[in-house]
This record gives C-alpha cells, sequence and structure tokens, in this order.
C-alpha cells in the first residue's frame, strides 16, 4: 500500500489516526485517587504518543527507507553542530522558571514531565520526518525544487496535526498560530535529518523543547503572587492574536536557518540513498 499510495492520502491517514488516538478516554482507567491531574494528564499524553510511536515504527520498517528515515546505522551522525541550533529555545524555556523556587517540584513530576515530552518528540518525529518525509522526497527527487518539496510537504502535515488542539483549545488564534510555528520547526528538523544522517537526536531535541517550555506547569511551582485565575479577565481576540503571533517570530530563524542549510545538500547524495 505505501509505495502505491500518494504521501498526500497517507499524511490526511496519518493525522485522522492521530485526532481518533487523542478522542481515546485513557484517562477514564486511571483513577484520581492514586494520582493528581497533573500525573493524569501527562499520563495519559505518554500512552497516547507511545502509540504513536509504536505505529511509526511499523510504517518506518515498511517503507524500508531507513537511510532516508535517518534511522541506518551505516551512515555516521555528520553535521553535529546543526543539532545545537535550537539551543535557544531551551534557553528561552528556561527563562520563563529561572527565578521560581525549584525546591518546591517533586521529582516524579518532574520525569513524568520528560518522559511525556520525549514521547512527544519521538512519535512527532518518528511519524512526520522518519516515515512521510522519505515518502515526499521520493516523489518529488526529479523535480527542480524536489527536495525543498519534499520537506516542505511534512512540515506542513506536522503543522496541520496541530489544529486537533482546536478540540480542546478553545483560543483559535493560538492554536492556528501553534500550527504555523510548527510549520517552521518541522521543515527546519526535516532539512536537519538530512544533513545529519540521524533521527533520534531530533527527537530528543523536539522533546526536549517542549519539556522546557512546559516547565512552568509543574504543580507548586507557579509563585502565590501570580493573579489568580478567577480574577483574570478573558483576552479579547485582538489581544488573542498578538500574543499568538509572538511565538512566530521566535520559530521563525529556524525555518530561514533551514532554508539556508538547504542550499547546501547535496541531490545526489539524497538520491544514492533512496532504496539502499
Amino acid at each position: 500500500m505505501t509505495k502505491s499510495t500518494l504521501p498526500f492520502t497517507l499524511g490526511i491517514i496519518i493525522i485522522a489516526i492521530i485526532g481518533i488516538i487523542f478522542q481515546i478516554p485513557f484517562d477514564k482507567v486511571i483513577t484520581e485517587s492514586h494520582f493528581s491531574n497533573f500525573q493524569i494528564e501527562y499520563l495519559v499524553l505518554s500512552v497516547k504518543m507511545s502509540s504513536i510511536f509504536f505505529l511509526s515504527l511499523i510504517l518506518i520498517n515498511n517503507l524500508k527507507e531507513k537511510a532516508l528515515s535517518g534511522l541506518d546505522s551505516s551512515y555516521k551522525w555528520s553535521f553535529k553542530f546543526i543539532n545545537l541550533i535550537p539551543f535557544y529555545l531551551f534557553l528561552l524555556g528556561i527563562s520563563t522558571f529561572i527565578d521560581k523556587d525549584l525546591s518546591l517540584v517533586e521529582i516524579n513530576n518532574l520525569l513524568l514531565l520528560l518522559l511525556a515530552c520525549l514521547m512527544v518528540g519521538f512519535a512527532e518525529e518518528y511519524i512526520f520526518r522518519g516515515f512521510l518525509q522519505p515518502l515526499f522526497i521520493k516523489k518529488y527527487i526529479s523535480h527542480k525544487n524536489g527536495i525543498f518539496l519534499g520537506i516542505l510537504f511534512p512540515a506542513l502535515f506536522f503543522g496541520s496535526s496541530h489544529l486537533l488542539n482546536l478540540t480542546v483549545n478553545d483560543n483559535i488564534p493560538q492554536v492556528i498560530g501553534q500550527s504555523i510555528y510548527a510549520v517552521f520547526i518541522g521543515f527546519f528538523f526535516g532539512v536537519v535529518l538530512l544533513k545529519t544522517n540521524k533521527l533520534i537526536p531530533l527527537a530528543i531535541t523536539h522533546g526536549l523543547i517542549n519539556f522546557f517550555f512546559l516547565f512552568n506547569s509543574l504543580p507548586n511551582l507557579n509563585s502565590t503572587t501570580d493573579i489568580n485565575s478567577e480574577t483574570r479577565i478573558e483576552a479579547t481576540l485582538t489581544e488573542q492574536i498578538t500574543i499568538s503571533i509572538i511565538p512566530l517570530f521566535i520559530f521563525l530563524p529556524l525555518f530561514i536557518i533551514g532554508l539556508i542549510l538547504l542550499r547546501k545538500i547535496n541531490k545526489e547524495q539524497i538520491q544514492e540513498k533512496i532504496n539502499l
């Protein structure tokens, strides 16, 4: 089925499957008497992302394009320094909680958050960069801008998958903004995969970015001086749009860097990886 089905169709099917997995009420089997709401949320996220990750392993194995997927051990890890480019995102995430009292953080919650974020990184990178991207590269490799298209379309599907958050988040500008900057970082990761030949470092980087940006969600971390949620005034649509635009400027440099690195990719070397 993989060889005869258009990558676009598979991309739509993948997003549909992800949507179905996220509708499964795993939280119903976890009792609140043993776990906090935070723990239930991230235990469920870990389970759902694990399901997507194992699905991606099956698909990648069926695809038989491990070189393009970044899982071929015969290719060395090249240009390792490129994986450090998103480090500025780590620093931005850390800056949001550097002044907080970290002694209040429970180690089990910290480890659970780290596990969940890493599972998100592995699931999304394996399904979109490890499986979907090789399909699009094979489809467009003969075109003039084939590599660009082969990276862009999986990134667009990756961004589109974040629109599923509309089922749980009624802040439409925020979800749309998240989908756009997901395209930016997805494109960058797609280029990095072809430059470095390795998928696992990308998955780890992806997971750590999520971890540092979600660190503030840990229970007991927020300062008692924070505004009480009951007294907060709901943001207007204009304010929601303004706030949603800010992350775009944070992630846009990755997209620009990806375009620059793309010019240095040898098309013949990519062609050699196909069906090795």
